[in-house]
């Protein structure tokens, strides 16, 4: 990390390539996302064009010498449950275990707490994944609830965990 430029902002259409190359890079090395399949300019560009326009959610990206090497999410909800934030994070492999994913969580959460006047962040992760989780709980994340066979990863269903922060 030294001398490297690091920053946390908002996306923008330039990075396109950038960050298609790191969803990729994360769908080559089977990280527990979503996504699973890897995706073409087109879709990256249409996604990319989602989120900028996107007023119900906060996206925020992870900037290191340029490149897209972190993105994060809160997704606010809709009617009667619109006190409740969804977040969802990734981070590419370079990057992790130097306290980026940290520093980009809080700045999400922050923005969104302050636009959305939320009370509750809520996450899902893969039972599985105990780094996540550990990084969830350091930032004040609370386990609730586990779904067996909640998610499916590479074509097997796995459990997830349902964990929240409560906004004072």
């Amino acid at each position: 990390m030294k001398n490297q430029k690091i920053e946390i902002r908002l996306p923008k259409m330039s990075d396109l390539k950038s960050l298609l190359i790191m969803i990729n890079s994360l769908v080559e090395e089977k990280a527990m996302l979503t996504i699973q399949e890897k995706l073409t300019i087109e879709q990256e560009r249409e996604y990319l064009k989602r989120i900028i326009k996107d007023k119900e959610s906060i996206h925020l990206f992870l900037i290191i010498d340029g490149e897209v090497m972190g993105s994060a999410k809160v997704d606010r909800q809709k009617n009667i449950r619109d006190h409740i934030g969804e977040l969802g994070i990734s981070i590419k492999k370079e990057a992790r275990g130097k306290g980026l994913g940290e520093k980009l969580m809080n700045e999400v959460i922050n923005q969104a707490i302050k636009n959305f006047k939320l009370k509750i962040i809520s996450l899902d992760v893969y039972k599985k994944n105990k780094i996540a989780q550990g990084l969830y709980n350091k930032m004040g994340f609370k386990k609730v609830g586990t779904i067996k066979g909640g998610v499916q990863y590479y074509g097997k269903y796995e459990d997830s965990i349902i964990m929240v922060k409560y906004i004072n």
